[in-house]
């Protein structure tokens, strides 16, 4: 129940923080327009990544019902278009480490007591490539002009990566504080 309910919980949390402190950050910063079109950190992205990594496959319901309810509820977002866009981004998690374990021919899941930030970077990257390629082609077949090439230049990629990176740095000072404590973090 933990394992499901915590990558839930997080999710909607770093959205939150996304949207109410980041957002208006970088909108000080940076124009409307730029921050309409790519974020420069998208937290949540390090949630998907981090929680299959270290839970597996299991995570992928939590997190296509917590992707679900923040489009919704902080979004306004059209019910069809959130259940298949999340449809689509939770499919991303997934084709992004199949296609790890196929390119490198060993499991990801193959965890020892050091977390290998490079492999979780790389996966990120390619379950960000998968999210905008599949949500873009989604949207240019169901709206009236052709986003899929005006959206394909993988802007979020920036945003996703960033906050995958700036997640992994949270990621392993929680493993590490939880070390501190006298804890076996893999038990």
């Amino acid at each position: 129940m933990m394992n499901t309910l915590i990558p839930f919980v997080l999710f909607i949390v770093t959205f939150l923080l996304h949207k109410y402190l980041i957002l208006p950050f970088e909108i000080l910063i940076f124009s409307q327009e730029t921050i309409d079109y790519a974020s420069l950190l998208y937290l949540p992205h390090a949630v998907r990544i981090i929680a299959y990594y270290v839970l597996g496959p299991i995570v992928l319901i939590p997190i296509f019902l917590s992707q679900c309810f923040t489009y919704l509820v902080f979004n306004n977002a059209e019910l069809i278009n959130t259940v298949y866009l999340s449809c689509l981004s939770t499919l991303s998690i997934f084709l992004g480490f199949k296609l790890y374990e196929l390119v490198r021919k060993k499991n990801i899941f193959n965890i020892n007591n050091t977390v290998d930030w490079k492999k979780i970077i790389i996966v990120g990257f390619l379950v960000s490539i998968f999210n905008s390629t599949l949500s873009s082609l989604y949207i240019s077949l169901n709206t009236s002009y052709n986003y899929f090439y005006e959206s394909l230049n993988f802007t979020y990629l920036i945003g996703d990566v960033l906050g995958l990176v700036f997640g992994m740095f949270l990621f392993i000072f929680c493993l590490l504080q939880y070390k501190s404590w006298g804890k076996d973090v893999r038990s």
